[in-house]
């Protein structure tokens, strides 16, 4: 890994990833064309650059969410009253229209030890009865049937539309980081003494091989290992 000086100027980062997310979606055609992708190497070659980028926004977001003010509890305020108007429909055509929001995905903390092997020791002797309600039988049959007529295209469609969803979600995370970050900075707080090692996992994230600079992902992780003791609550 290089040795810096410094960090790297969050704004800096920022620049270049927006670069790199241009290039990427000018790749790719941007989302209302990932959504038409049917194609297994072209999905898997977006998922894989799709992954490499959320990993870096994860980083840049956790440099933000360390600049933001302490954040105090809101209190609720009462509803309105006021009926929600009727939301237009998605246009797939028009990604700006999708319904979307990014997920912010704390990686989960590592297990001390690895979980006891169960040997199998044949089939067991007793048989143990379920009473279902017809209720349940009618789900689980109603589940099963839409399964059955799902056609593979229609479950290949169905892959490359999350995935566009995805692309949309962080093309608008880069647009406008802030709300994101506010809202990680929440959801560390919320951690209190196990804050510090989750900001340390998302320091820590590691994109899938050779699909990020890997300048830039040093970068990255080295300002984002920097910003991790702001959530040192001990």
């Amino acid at each position: 890994m290089t040795n810096f000086s410094a960090p790297t100027p969050i704004s800096d980062l920022w620049r270049i990833a927006r670069a790199f997310l241009a290039n990427a979606l000018n790749a790719f055609g941007g989302p209302q064309t990932i959504r038409q992708t049917l194609d297994l190497i072209g999905r898997h070659a977006i998922k894989r650059q799709l992954q490499a980028l959320e990993t870096l926004v994860m980083k840049l977001l956790l440099i933000e969410a360390a600049n933001l003010p302490a954040q105090t509890q809101r209190a609720r305020t009462a509803p309105s009253g006021k009926r929600s108007t009727a939301r237009a429909a998605d246009d797939p055509a028009r990604p700006e229209t999708w319904r979307v929001a990014f997920q912010l995905q704390i990686p989960p903390e590592p297990k001390d030890t690895p979980a006891p092997r169960i040997r199998y020791l044949g089939p067991s002797g007793f048989i143990r009865a379920t009473v279902v309600s017809a209720k349940t039988l009618e789900k689980l049959e109603r589940l099963v049937a839409a399964h059955l007529n799902s056609s593979g295209e229609d479950l290949v469609r169905a892959k490359a539309a999350r995935l566009a969803r995805r692309f949309e979600a962080l093309r608008r995370v880069f647009a406008n980081p802030l709300p994101r970050a506010r809202r990680l900075k929440q959801k560390l707080q919320a951690l209190k003494r196990r804050a510090f090692a989750a900001a340390n996992r998302i320091a820590n994230l590691k994109p899938p091989q050779r699909q990020l600079d890997p300048l830039l992902n040093e970068r990255a992780e080295y300002a984002a290992q920097h910003a991790v003791p702001a959530f040192n609550s001990s």
